[in-house]
């Protein structure tokens, strides 16, 4: 599928601002990946940079929009993978410098199969899960958000266009750390929705 760029929710969960030590933003934190950081294809083999230290899994409701007469939407809905390079982010926050170095590299935002929203109506009440060569790392539900999809949606339409078909990441809870080489991390919502990412 084509898009026109990945946006992203930072620190949308207040457990996970904790645990990084962040202060709780007023207003939505928002960056970008660009369609090339994009794969759609569970079960694939992601290989890790080495450069810049530390690569951490975060996993989130991403969705992908429609916009249908400039009025965009929340058409479908899907679990989501964002990688970021933890340490190269920690260095650029102390120099109060953008984050997309630390966030925009090839194979750093993972999808698995979209669910349209009106067949899963009740997604955000029902718990997902990230698991680390089968142990539980992250468990949530969308429900906890500090903004709702449709809200952060509304904020974003009024400070960037939203293009038809752009994917839509939505923060993550808390449980984030790093990977290893030969790591295994399945992603799962309930019984709708499971796959594998291998690195």
């Amino acid at each position: 599928m084509v898009t026109d760029k990945i946006i992203c929710v930072g620190k949308n969960y207040l457990d996970h601002a904790a645990e990084l030590g962040d202060a709780i933003p007023e207003d939505p934190v928002f960056f970008f990946k660009p369609p090339s950081s994009w794969v759609e294809s569970p079960g694939s083999v992601v290989e890790l940079p080495k450069k810049h230290g530390s690569v951490h899994y975060e996993c989130e409701i991403a969705y992908r929009i429609a916009v249908t007469n400039g009025r965009p939407s929340l058409k479908a809905v899907t679990l989501g993978l964002d990688l970021t390079l933890r340490d190269l982010q920690a260095t650029l926050k102390k120099k109060s410098l953008p984050w997309e170095a630390a966030k925009a590299f090839p194979r750093s935002a993972i999808t698995g199969k979209w669910i349209a929203v009106d067949e899963f109506k009740d997604h955000l009440k029902v718990p997902f899960e990230l698991l680390v060569n089968g142990e539980l790392r992250q468990k949530s539900t969308g429900d906890q958000m500090r903004r709702t999809p449709t809200d952060l949606l509304g904020v974003t339409g009024e400070f960037f266009t939203i293009c038809d078909g752009d994917v839509f990441f939505t923060g993550t809870p808390k449980g984030v750390g790093a990977i290893n080489p030969g790591d295994v991390l399945t992603l799962r919502w309930a019984d709708r929705l499971q796959y594998d990412v291998k690195f």
